[in-house]
């Protein structure tokens, strides 16, 4: 296990999200933000249905040993956004509603759907209706969360955010790069300087990124090694 430590409120990991969770005290995170790799869930190198469905199954099951997890580590009253997109099995799209049904998710409280709506689409496909949206997911360990609902926004407990996907090309270094905004949003409505947040599928590092800016602890995890080589690099140009 490959570990950074960037500053006293930077934690980093290069290794499997499964063996450093558990490492992590129990009730020591305050927020979870992160979105589990797209490439992970597309069937890509499967041909056939039997496949498709031994490989999600594997899959389905991994996230429900990370939600396992997320349990133990989040403190009461915790908060939870999970970002997970539609994907694509042998032509036919299979939506994301089937986290609901995994025992690890129903260990905690539903809020509500969040519907990230893009400016554009990315769906080239001519024979459905183009998604220009993903779902976040926000759940909570507990019922008395904190909301911070005075804020400069129109309207911030709004469950439809409108942000552009419109990264500059200068700034994007990964194909699937979460724009920065997303997370300012989410730490904008429930971040609190000091409080711990961890991104367990830290990719590029934009939840790091975020967090850094806004004075908040982090520990990110990130099995790739060029990703995590990114990660690092991009949270460490960071200024306070």
């Amino acid at each position: 296990m490959e570990k950074k430590v960037l500053s006293e409120i930077m934690q980093l990991f290069n290794d499997d999200c499964l063996k450093v969770l558990p490492t992590i005290p129990e009730n020591s995170v305050d927020l979870i933000i992160t979105s589990p790799p797209y490439e992970d869930i597309s069937g890509a190198g499967y041909t056939s249905d039997s496949k498709d469905i031994l490989f999600f199954k594997l899959y389905s099951e991994f996230i429900d040993n990370v939600f396992q997890q997320y349990h133990r580590v989040l403190k009461e009253n915790g908060q939870i956004f999970f970002n997970i997109k539609s994907k694509t099995f042998n032509k036919s799209l299979r939506s994301p509603h089937w986290l609901e049904f995994t025992s690890g998710f129903q260990k905690f409280i539903f809020k509500s759907y969040i519907i990230w709506k893009y400016a554009g689409s990315f769906d080239s496909t001519k024979s459905r209706f183009h998604l220009d949206y993903e779902i976040v997911y926000h759940l909570s360990k507990g019922n008395n969360i904190h909301i911070n609902d005075n804020i400069d926004l129109h309207d911030p407990l709004s469950s439809v955010w409108y942000i552009p996907h419109n990264i500059p090309k200068n700034e994007r270094v990964h194909p699937t790069q979460m724009p920065i905004a997303v997370v300012d949003h989410i730490l904008k409505i429930v971040g609190v300087s000091g409080n711990t947040v961890l991104d367990n599928f830290m990719g590029s590092g934009t939840t790091g990124v975020s967090c850094k800016k806004n004075n908040i602890n982090f520990i990110g995890i990130e099995l790739n090694p060029k990703n995590f080589e990114i990660a690092k690099n991009r949270i460490e140009s960071t200024l306070f």
